[in-house]
């Protein structure tokens, strides 16, 4: 069987079909985090440095980017020891790992709701997001990098306000170094640094 290619302007029509179709769902999602997320603002804030680190990422890794951390915005079942409540060790892979399987499976409920069939998009939404406390490969290390840098952007007032009532000025900073220490990307890096360094600068004066 001979395959159809088809004519270059009807190819084109349909990239552009596929974008809007994408924009839109991406739309959804903000809606749908900014609605039911306290702090909605890292999340849009890690889609934007995930594409500003790789302007051509896809659709599944931006959606990761927009939810990584939504279970966080459903209190029902949620399980502790958090490092956000407790003095755990920030990197706590068991902790982390569940944290990251609450939202993508959180994410994929919301996804398959919205009519989302496509499985290479549910599952690779779902691995992304599993993944991105750890990283491991170009893509979830993609995912971790940006939600470093938008955690240092955006969270660091939210975690000195927390001093001394719930955390510690020496916890404050081990989470500070944690997140820009998981940095993988030497691009990531130099766009962090000036955060880091400001955030070390906002302890210091406490």
């Amino acid at each position: 069987m001979v395959a159809v290619r088809l004519p270059h302007q009807f190819q084109n029509i349909l990239m552009a079909q596929t974008k809007l179709q994408e924009e839109k769902l991406l739309g959804e999602i903000r809606s749908w985090v900014t609605k039911i997320y306290s702090n909605a603002d890292h999340l849009l804030r890690t889609e934007y440095w995930l594409f500003r680190l790789n302007p051509k990422v896809d659709l599944a890794s931006r959606i990761a980017a927009l939810t990584h951390d939504i279970e966080r915005a459903f209190e029902d079942g949620r399980k502790p020891p958090s490092p956000e409540i407790k003095s755990a060790r920030w990197d706590d892979p068991v902790y982390n790992k569940w944290h990251g399987e609450r939202s993508a499976d959180l994410t994929c409920q919301k996804l398959e709701g919205l009519k989302v069939r496509d499985r290479s998009i549910l599952n690779k939404t779902k691995r992304l997001i599993r993944l991105h406390e750890f990283g491991g490969d170009s893509e979830t290390d993609l995912v971790k990098d940006a939600d470093s840098l938008s955690f240092l952007e955006i969270n660091v007032p939210l975690f000195i306000s927390r001093i001394p009532t719930t955390l510690t000025k020496e916890e404050a900073r081990e989470k500070f170094d944690y997140m820009f220490g998981r940095i993988t990307s030497a691009e990531a890096k130099n766009q962090a640094n000036p955060l880091y360094r400001k955030a070390l600068n906002k302890l210091n004066k406490l």
